[in-house]
């Protein structure tokens, strides 16, 4: 079982998105937790506490956190919400937990071994980076493990080929494809595609900004009219 963590938090009396902003500016981050019939209880956290403790996973296991002399409030990661430029946590929602209880919650996939398609000369294609499962809290797991030593050139891992440790079940369809080794032509032409697609969406906004540009000019010229 894995083991606890503990982060401090503080709570928060202040809201709006200018304390938000004055916490982020000191080095905490805004958090709510909330579950288990409990009422939501606004909180801010250390950022760099959180980070060390927490990182960019959200399958940590019970994590306890510590408000002063008040008993620790077990929970799990249900959320973070991060800044898409500066990749800093911007918010955070725990969800208050038993050690027994079941709940659903991403975990990495790991790929493990070299293909026999690649070293055939495919390329290996990692699909599915994260897998939704229903497990105790207590027994949360850092990641899943896939062995992909035997997928051949043309071959595919999906959810339903792989077996779950004992007490965990998948909670997403399992006709997903989590890995697969495709020829390096095939890799090639998806590769190309894409590039074409990012064009193609490129000239049609260039184009429609141009469109814009002739009305909003000849607008003009009939009012000068």
């Amino acid at each position: 079982m894995p083991g606890k963590k503990a982060i401090k938090i503080a709570e928060r009396t202040e809201f709006g998105s200018r304390n938000a902003r004055r916490l982020r500016k000191a080095g905490s981050v805004p958090a709510v937790i909330y579950g288990r019939g409990g009422d939501e209880l606004n909180v801010a956290v250390s950022e760099k506490d959180f980070m060390d403790t927490v990182g960019y996973s959200t399958s940590t296991g019970i994590i306890n956190l510590e408000m002063g002399r008040k008993s620790p409030v077990t929970v799990i990661v249900k959320d973070i919400h991060w800044d898409m430029i500066t990749d800093r946590p911007v918010h955070i929602d725990f969800l208050r937990v038993s050690a027994d209880q079941i709940v659903s919650i991403p975990v990495h996939v790991h790929l493990e071994n070299i293909p026999v398609g690649v070293k055939m000369g495919g390329v290996l294609e990692h699909s599915l980076h994260e897998i939704y499962i229903k497990v105790r809290a207590k027994d949360i797991p850092p990641s899943i493990t896939v062995d992909v030593e035997n997928l051949d050139i043309g071959s595919s891992i999906h959810l339903s080929d792989i077996t779950l440790p004992e007490g965990m079940t998948l909670d997403m369809d399992s006709d997903i494809v989590v890995a697969s080794v495709v020829a390096p032509s095939v890799a090639k032409v998806e590769a190309a595609e894409g590039a074409g697609e990012e064009l193609l969406e490129g000239e049609e906004a260039a184009a429609g900004g141009e469109e814009a540009r002739r009305a909003e000019e000849e607008a003009h010229g009939s009012e000068e009219n």
